[in-house]
């Protein structure tokens, strides 16, 4: 197969997809969501700075659960819903507009960055973003994110778990989204999705787009989050468990900071 070319997303990324991403997305959530609020409870963590929080996820999981959580995206659409959903609860949350790779918010116990986002960077820019997170933890501070398991992705027919054909209804707005995806030696996963959607009896809205994300494996990760002033505490699959390196799907990467990062 021939190597795909894969470049690091732009922050109008999501725009077009901001409106439905809670829909066709945060039931799925709900798994990783429990797993992490485990972990964070078990390293006795009080704070989290989630770098990629999208529609909030994660923030309003946490925050419901006790933990005080500044949630950042790089994406204006996709806050605009975040903070929308903020204000429909009593929570004194912070969303601000800011990237992974450069923003600088001070120090916590926690840095998370879930679903597959460090996959829209480069090898060479998710180094630059776990170098920026490291300044964004105290000493001994966690990292936990997930990512697609290459060497899962690589095995046999697996590439077509990732197929996906779902639908919404919600009053009478209609919307679907079907989804195939392909992978090379690289870890460079494609993804080529058609959407739908409709209100009433109007005409359907019918978009196609195409996506790149990096996957790694268990190894690479390990060895970059080394490079980068980590020390790997677990890897797991999503839902806590065991991680086996070509039978689980997604890998859920617990680091602890072990050094500072100066450059």
């Amino acid at each position: 197969m021939k190597q795909s070319s894969h470049a690091s997303a732009k922050a109008s990324h999501y725009n077009k997809d901001a409106k439905d991403y809670d829909a066709f997305n945060e039931a799925n959530s709900q798994v990783i969501n429990k797993t992490i609020e485990k972990i964070l409870k078990k390293h006795k963590v009080k704070n989290v700075l989630d770098l990629t929080c999208g529609t909030g996820s994660q923030v309003f999981w946490l925050a419901d659960r006790g933990f005080e959580v500044c949630g950042v995206d790089i994406n204006a659409n996709m806050l605009k819903v975040a903070k929308k959903r903020a204000q429909k609860t009593s929570y004194k949350i912070k969303f601000l507009k800011g990237d992974m790779r450069t923003t600088k918010l001070g120090l916590y116990d926690a840095v998370i960055t879930i679903f597959n986002a460090v996959g829209h960077l480069t090898k060479a820019d998710f180094e630059k973003a776990m170098k920026n997170i490291n300044r964004n933890l105290k000493a001994g501070g966690l990292y936990v994110f997930d990512i697609n398991n290459l060497n899962y992705l690589l095995k046999g027919n697996n590439i077509t778990s990732l197929t996906i054909d779902w639908q919404t209804i919600e009053g009478n707005y209609k919307s679907r989204a079907i989804q195939y995806s392909t992978i090379d030696q690289s870890g460079i996963l494609a993804s080529y999705t058609t959407s739908y959607s409709q209100k009433g009896n109007s005409k359907p809205k019918i978009l196609e787009q195409s996506q790149t994300l990096q996957t790694y494996s268990a190894k690479q990760l390990k060895e970059m989050l080394q490079r980068n002033g980590f020390k790997v505490l677990g890897q797991y699959g999503i839902d806590g468990t065991k991680f086996i390196d070509d039978k689980s799907d997604r890998i859920l990467m617990v680091a602890k900071k072990n050094r500072e990062i100066l450059t």
